[in-house]
């Protein structure tokens, strides 16, 4: 199986989004490497024992636990899928790949669209007695933090145009991996901060992210430091770190943690470690089910932490909080964690947010940072 390639030159490569709009796509974008990824048309699903050499890239994506019920992420996730066509941007230049039939892309203005929509922020009983269940639990010992989630429904006064929300989320996220996934006319989309594992021959790479504080827009520089010395933050990325540190240990050699830093979005502050070291026996999609999910997603103990999750939350993760990613022909590849992220079904946005629940924390200020985390995809919504 060999793919065709040519360059072209597309004012703006969502253009490519817009011209498959009726067919199953993706849509990746890294900002270390400045690098656009898209994949349109399904051509089939691999297994894990497949060679994945014959496809430029391979999508993959799995639900943040085993089994969904709730239909409207029915079909989604836990598929390794290639596509028959695929646009890559690097360093400027855009090559198309195709299968067998070329097709020309026309150049389309992608606009940035104000959608009319209007939300509530009627959840916080559920809040409480949710936040309470984990609270409770780490105070009794039987868990050192638990993440716990909200579902956001926004509804928007007609059609949602994605393109628009992906080129606001590009705009608004500069430091954030972009990713979209549309398949039987919903998708699912965000701007992630976080790297859940990165390989590159036998280098491996993973974050920990994990320690929030709102960011006011007063251009005090020691404002975002102030969380590399606060207890309670401190405390919440220390487990984070470990949890990482131990699942890789038994599998890398030279591993090393670096220095924790300060990572700077539009609306917070996030504590960051990056975690690396070298393996040539396990798969990227090995490290992925390995690390899936870490403390700064599930908790720790992490199966307690999903226990109670399972248990309390009234919404169904889905996609959101689990891994994204691509695998290029060579096996190396990236995958990220879908937070700061929205379902899109119809005229509905599905927005989800979480936090890190440990035994100094605050259910008032952990809903607040819940909302500011929400910020990501409302503010999407329209050009601001």
């Amino acid at each position: 199986m060999k793919y065709h390639k040519i360059q072209i030159k597309l004012d703006n490569p969502l253009t490519f989004l817009k011209y498959f709009k009726n067919e199953e796509s993706f849509f990746f974008y890294n900002p270390l490497k400045k690098e656009f990824i898209f994949g349109a048309k399904r051509l089939k699903a691999l297994s894990l024992e497949e060679c994945l050499k014959d496809y430029p890239y391979t999508f993959s994506s799995m639900t943040f636990f085993n089994s969904i019920k709730d239909e409207k992420w029915s079909g989604f996730g836990n598929e390794n899928i290639a596509f028959e066509y695929y646009l890559i941007e690097k360093k400027g230049i855009q090559t198309l790949y195709y299968l067998k039939d070329f097709v020309e892309i026309e150049n389309m203005k992608v606009e940035f669209y104000r959608h009319s929509f209007r939300y509530e922020m009627d959840d916080y009983n559920s809040w409480e007695q949710l936040f309470s269940a984990a609270h409770n639990a780490i105070l009794n010992k039987e868990l050192n933090k638990v993440v716990i989630s909200r579902e956001v429904k926004i509804k928007c006064n007609g059609s949602i145009n994605t393109e628009s929300i992906l080129q606001n989320l590009l705009k608004q996220n500069a430091n954030s991996f972009i990713f979209s996934y549309r398949k039987d006319g919903k998708t699912f989309l965000g701007a992630t901060p976080e790297i859940l594992i990165q390989k590159e021959k036998n280098n491996i790479l993973s974050y920990a992210l994990a320690g929030t504080v709102l960011r006011s827009y007063k251009e005090d520089e020691g404002e975002g430091e102030g969380l590399l010395v606060d207890i309670k933050n401190r405390h919440e990325h220390q487990i984070v770190i470990d949890s990482i540190v131990n699942s890789m240990r038994n599998f890398t050699d030279e591993l090393t943690v670096d220095e924790t830093k300060i990572l700077e979005l539009k609306n917070l502050y996030h504590l960051q470690t990056c975690i690396h070291g070298k393996n040539t026996s396990r798969t990227l999609l090995q490290w992925v089910k390995l690390l899936h999910p870490t403390p700064a997603l599930g908790g720790d103990p992490v199966n307690k932490a999903l226990e109670l999750i399972k248990r309390y939350e009234k919404h169904e993760r889905g996609l959101y909080a689990a891994p994204i990613g691509i695998i290029d022909e060579n096996g190396d590849g990236i995958f990220v964690v879908g937070i700061r992220s929205a379902l899109i079904e119809k005229n509905i946005v599905y927005a989800y947010s979480g936090c890190g629940i440990v035994d100094k924390s605050n259910c008032k200020s952990e809903y607040i940072e819940t909302t500011n985390k929400l910020k990501t995809i409302i503010e999407s919504l329209s050009d601001k």
